[in-house]
């Protein structure tokens, strides 16, 4: 049970005292090492969860690459009437390293099991990684898994009128391009009902450069405003949910404001928003399926209350 606070509202900020205090304890700096470290910090957690009465359907193919074009499918057992929402989350990696199951076991399944408890599908996809593929390949995968989910999710339980994108770092930056470019949908629209976008690069400049970027978008500067989602964005009329840690580097933090502000100027009001307090860029996706829900229920919400 979480520990209590003042008027009933949870002390907590990353889970338990010793899983916040570890989180706090790695600050806004973000090496190498961070998500490896952070990962850690929660393996043995997610490894203890009894995931009983969720059915996963493993390794479908929605496009050609048989490496990465592959998503999962997690589904309650009990899935009582049909029309279920649907939550396609891609995972992040910098643009050029992650998959749908990292080596640890439980990530990032803790995330499509975690919706497929609250009687939402869960859909756990991978995508084709840079240098092999630039800018807007890693959208146009979302497409894709978008494409199919539609075409197949009523296998499942789920409506096709209610799938929900959501992408983490470099995925939540391949989901922005997808969803709010409108040259990128199909000709019968968008086919998403909503965007839950967790800590991506919005915009494009000096201060977030780094090695995956520059492998998927290239070096050339002068592209650099044509292929950002900031400036670009031409469909927006969904709801979305922005969130950002509250130890993620400040690149992070001013990209996600950036599009906040945005979304909110093209729409006539804010999008929903969420800094998440006592988490890093990693922390946000590893305690889906925790005791600490402070992110899950929030994201739970925003898809039933949209769907």
């Amino acid at each position: 049970m979480n520990e209590m606070g003042p008027r009933g509202l949870s002390a907590n900020r990353a889970g338990p005292p010793e899983i916040a205090a570890r989180v706090a304890a790695l600050g806004k700096e973000f090496t190498d090492d961070t998500p490896q470290t952070t990962a850690a910090i929660y393996v043995p957690s997610l490894k203890a969860v009894n995931w009983a009465g969720i059915d996963v359907a493993s390794d479908l193919a929605y496009g050609p690459d048989a490496e990465r074009h592959l998503l999962d499918v997690h589904t309650p057992t009990d899935k009582g009437e049909a029309g279920l929402p649907t939550v396609i989350f891609f995972h992040g990696g910098g643009f050029v390293r992650g998959h749908k199951n990292q080596p640890n076991g439980v990530m990032y399944a803790n995330i499509a099991n975690t919706y497929a408890s609250q009687g939402i599908v869960g859909v756990n996809a991978t995508y084709r990684l840079a240098p092999d593929v630039q800018w807007p390949g890693g959208a146009r995968d979302v497409g894709a898994a978008l494409a199919w989910v539609r075409g197949n999710i009523a296998d499942y339980g789920g409506d096709p009128d209610k799938i929900f994108l959501m992408g983490q770092s470099a995925g939540a930056s391949h989901v922005a391009t997808y969803a709010f470019r409108s040259e990128l949908h199909p000709d019968s629209g968008p086919g998403f009902a909503g965007v839950i976008l967790m800590s991506g690069v919005y915009g494009l400049s000096a201060g977030n450069a780094s090695p995956g970027r520059d492998a998927y978008y290239g070096t050339d500067e002068s592209k650099f405003e044509e292929m950002q989602v900031l400036g670009n964005v031409t469909f927006s009329d969904c709801p979305v949910f922005c969130t950002i840690g509250e130890f993620d580097t400040v690149p992070f933090e001013k990209s996600t404001l950036a599009l906040i502000n945005e979304l909110t100027e093209k729409n006539g009001c804010a999008p929903r928003f969420k800094q998440l307090i006592g988490h890093n860029h990693i922390s946000q996706v590893c305690c889906f399926g925790t005791e600490d829900t402070s992110i899950s229920a929030d994201m739970v919400d925003f898809v039933l209350t949209n769907a």
